[in-house]
């Protein structure tokens, strides 16, 4: 029942957003609006209100304004092109407010969760130090975690640790370089998250679990077993956790993500909540929203350059209701942070150059700015013949994955 409502939730108030943006522009600019959709037909609600007929369908996987942006037609509209793409671009644009607005909610009411790594040795390279050294403090000065001690060591270069090593207490003296601060990787569990699609989600692990070897090799701290992913050849990891209380074994094949293998799990430590004031929230949520866009266009671009990726990192309507689902039951702040990607990931979507999306329309209402006049309707009409069929191959192929992962996957 929380799935379900995740997803009504989620994709609801960001296909709203999105057709929200187009409509709200259009009727500023002057374009008289035909349809305002949430859904697609057969609709289970209308009602006409002066030109605008607002409609709810019972196909929830997006929506919809009907308007006349000039496209298509030989004659120039009255409108400009430029306000005509503003209509445009105003969906997408939405998207970004909405992400903005929901990431200001989290940091500046309900409270993100962040992680909270001690400070205890795991991998090292400083003489004096061993694996599971618990680090007290730093020339004196107590440290409660991970993130102080750094902070420490950043600021002082040379020092001497106060060390707890089982019931021994001991101090082991540093003098690092800018290079090798703080001396060690800290030690983590490798009691870990696994995210919807990705391999170990597939293979069944699921967050919570303990991995403690792969292919045979034990493991005790999360970047052991990193390394042990990393320099994995074969096809398939064989990972052993244990789950309440009970051995068992899964078997995962990794995938390649930027030219290094991934099996899509984090280690799954402690966190504390944080709340910032209403203006630093601001701030930070925007730039939060703008440079979660800057990142998605980045990868999106890069991954263009290897299909088979693009393909692999894809999801279509199941992976995103199992998200949102999955998201929702760690709490409301991950189940918003989480709707807040998706609507960043929207108005990527919806920006590609594509004839039928909002990034195509923009350039054909940009080339009737440029050229004066509009193109001709027949090339209009081939070009989203063309962009159709892209989509239709795109959807398809989503799908496809999207069942195939479900079919195959490991319960």
């Amino acid at each position: 029942m929380l799935s379900v409502v995740a997803v009504l939730v989620g994709l609801g108030m960001i296909v709203f957003f999105h057709e929200l943006g187009h409509f709200s522009v259009a009727k500023a600019v002057g374009l008289p609006v035909e349809r305002f959709s949430i859904g697609f037909p057969p609709f289970v609600f209308r009602k006409k209100k002066g030109e605008t007929e607002y409609c709810i369908g019972s196909i929830p996987l997006g929506g919809y304004v009907k308007v006349d942006l000039g496209v298509g037609t030989e004659n120039v509209s009255p409108i400009a092109w430029w306000k005509r793409a503003m209509v445009v671009v105003a969906g997408p644009a939405m998207n970004l407010v909405l992400a903005a607005v929901l990431m200001f909610v989290v940091l500046g009411f309900v409270g993100t969760e962040i992680p909270v790594i001690d400070a205890v040795v795991g991998t090292t390279h400083m003489d004096g130090l061993e694996t599971g050294d618990v680090i007290l403090e730093v020339s004196g000065i107590p440290v409660e975690n991970w993130s102080d001690l750094h902070e420490l060591v950043e600021r002082q270069g040379s020092g001497e640790f106060l060390v707890q090593r089982g019931s021994e207490t001991l101090t082991v003296p540093f003098d690092l370089p800018p290079d090798s601060i703080p001396g060690f990787i800290p030690l983590l569990p490798t009691i870990v998250e696994s995210s919807v699609g990705m391999p170990a989600y597939e293979a069944g692990i699921r967050s919570g679990d303990s991995i403690i070897s792969v292919n045979t090799v034990p493991v005790i701290d999360f970047s052991e077993l990193q390394h042990e992913v990393l320099q994995f050849e074969g096809q398939f990891l064989e990972l052993v956790y244990v789950r309440n209380g009970s051995l068992d074994t899964a078997w995962v094949e990794p995938m390649d993500y930027q030219g290094r293998s991934i099996i899509g799990v984090t280690s799954l430590s402690k966190t504390r909540t944080i709340k910032l004031s209403p203006g630093r929230a601001i701030v930070v949520s925007a730039q939060a929203a703008v440079g979660g866009a800057v990142i998605f266009f980045t990868s999106l671009i890069q991954m263009i350059a290897r299909p088979s990726e693009l393909i692999e990192m894809s999801g279509g309507p199941v992976f995103v209701a199992e998200t949102l689902g999955q998201q929702a039951a760690f709490g409301l702040s991950r189940f918003l942070e989480t709707i807040a990607y998706f609507s960043l990931a929207i108005m990527g979507f919806n920006l590609l150059p594509l004839p039928i999306l909002d990034g195509g329309q923009f350039l054909f209402i940009l080339f009737e700015g440029i050229r004066g006049k509009p193109a001709s309707p027949k090339v209009i009409q081939v070009a989203q013949h063309i962009g159709i069929m892209l989509l239709l191959l795109l959807f398809a192929t989503v799908i496809f994955k999207d069942i195939a992962r479900v079919v195959t996957r490991v319960r």
